[in-house]
């Protein structure tokens, strides 16, 4: 009982996280908007210079809709759910294990579909940083007001910690 109650916890924890990012794409650096998104002009997107587009910052508004961000939200933590028990379970065992219960969502949206990145430190057996990170990748396809998970989410490595 108590298993179940922390893996509910756990992605409660993920879907907060989550919708966090999305709400503050200003902050979220690793929130990404391609230019191909529906509404831009899908015109060849190098024509107009190389230079000013991709700085930071203020990029322009979230592409998606608060309903949408709901929906990507409840896909995330149901679909990460799992995940988050079983390394939580390498955790209390002692084995190497990623922490998810910390990890930082990362968004790419395009025409469509969306990736998501869960990324977080990834650790030794007995809680040691190995200094590495781990992302946890789901790809999601837009079907109607829902998303639906395209193929099983992976593990990648990720650019290691600073």
């Amino acid at each position: 009982m108590t298993e179940k109650m922390m893996r509910k916890g756990f992605a409660i924890l993920a879907a907060g996280l989550f919708i966090g990012a999305l709400l503050l794409p200003a902050r979220a650096s690793a929130f990404e908007v391609k230019k191909m998104m529906p509404g831009g002009e899908s015109s060849g997107g190098g024509s107009g210079g190389g230079g000013g587009g991709g700085g930071g910052g203020g990029s322009g508004p979230n592409p998606m809709s608060k309903a949408q961000q709901q929906a990507l939200q409840d896909a995330v933590a149901n679909d990460s759910e799992s995940f988050l028990g079983q390394e939580s379970e390498k955790k209390a065992s002692g084995e190497p294990y990623v922490d998810l219960e910390h990890a930082k969502p990362h968004i790419f949206p395009s025409a469509g579909a969306v990736t998501v990145k869960l990324q977080a430190d990834s650790y030794k057996a007995k809680g040691k940083k190995t200094g590495d990170q781990k992302s946890l990748v789901m790809k999601y396809k837009a079907k109607g007001n829902n998303y639906v998970l395209d193929g099983d989410p992976t593990w990648e490595d990720a650019a290691k910690a600073k």
